[in-house]
């Protein structure tokens, strides 16, 4: 059986901005430790208030996202989301192919903006054995509640500046998917006194996880 996914004729040239998030493939499983932003989708509604994109907006909610798509250890895959096709007919290398610097700039979203009421992602792949599997992933009901996942304490992000945008990163790995995100959130004070260039955290946040 075979599916395609046919982007709208409008959108194309995004959709291949898109693509470029899938030229990364491996893996590297270390997380950080969960906190209170690291959490399951709660049922609280999203904020219906103004968004600035600033630290004003507390607790940091977000409007819409970047996307991106990555694949380990699947014979194929490919995500249709927001009207468009992501993923590959080749086979993509196991979990442990890359270094923790590469899997870390695969982990990046060049796809967007989203907004985040788009309907679910749709996945059809072939996992390391063959076996072929579909499954769809709501990211709107993921982030149910509209708020930013991070680890930064509000009096660490200067007032004024602005937060720019979340990304939203959809990982099939063999027979799992699993959705993390990560937001650039500049800090008042480097982490790393002798590094100037250290004054933010985009910690990378797992979401969601289901093995199929």
């Amino acid at each position: 059986m075979s599916f395609h996914f046919a982007p709208h004729p409008h959108r194309v040239l995004r959709a291949g901005i898109g693509m470029l998030a899938l030229t990364f493939s491996g893996c590297y499983s270390a997380m950080p430790t969960p906190t209170p932003h690291d959490v399951a989708p709660s049922t609280i509604p999203a904020p219906d208030r103004r968004y600035t994109g600033t630290v004003a907006d507390w607790p940091l909610f977000f409007k819409h996202h970047q996307f991106a798509v990555v694949c380990f250890d699947t014979q194929s895959c490919k995500v249709e989301y927001d009207e468009f096709e992501f993923g590959s007919d080749q086979a993509t290398p196991s979990a442990a192919s890359l270094p923790p610097e590469k899997y870390d700039a695969a982990m990046t979203a060049h796809f967007g903006p989203v907004p985040r009421q788009a309907p679910p992602a749709r996945v059809v792949w072939r996992c390391k054995n063959g076996s072929q599997l579909q499954a769809y992933v709501d990211i709107d009901d993921i982030f149910r509640d509209g708020l930013i996942r991070h680890n930064v304490r509000r009096e660490e992000i200067p007032e004024e500046i602005s937060l720019g945008s979340t990304h939203v990163i959809l990982e099939v790995d063999d027979r799992t998917i699993n959705v993390y995100t990560r937001t650039m959130i500049p800090l008042k004070e480097p982490r790393n006194p002798a590094n100037p260039h250290s004054d933010f955290r985009d910690d990378l946040i797992k979401v969601f996880s289901r093995t199929y």
